[in-house]
């Protein structure tokens, strides 16, 4: 049970973490001097690179204690998944009828792969 909360923390974080860098990433308003190297970046962007780094912490404790074979295609399939989702909801972009199709076969494809495996 606690691997399973983990594990959807870190698909939470991680895909909320992109879309969040995506939304910062068109209103820089903030702006870091170091050496010579202007960076723009904005407070949503900054939240993106927090959820995503806390993402990975996540994900190496799922990866330490969970088979790759499994943690990797269902992570990276719902992960993408959520990403596309979330766009369409938060950045107003438009699933086209190929993606639609195209996530229902990565979903098939990773319960095909993991059915019948602990």
């Amino acid at each position: 049970m606690k691997l399973i909360i983990m594990f959807t923390c870190y698909v939470l974080l991680a895909s909320s973490g992109l879309i969040l860098f995506k939304l910062g990433s068109t209103n820089n308003n903030l702006t870091l001097n170091i050496f010579g190297l202007s960076i723009n970046y904005s407070i949503k962007m900054i939240l993106g690179l927090m959820c995503y780094g806390f993402s990975f912490i996540l994900w190496m404790l799922i990866v330490s204690k969970m088979n790759l074979t499994i943690a990797m295609p269902l992570s990276v399939a719902i992960v993408n998944t959520l990403v596309v989702v979330g766009s369409c909801l938060v950045l107003k972009e438009k699933i086209t009828p190929i993606q639609g199709i195209g996530i229902f076969i990565v979903i098939l494809g990773v319960c095909i792969m993991t059915w019948g495996k602990k």
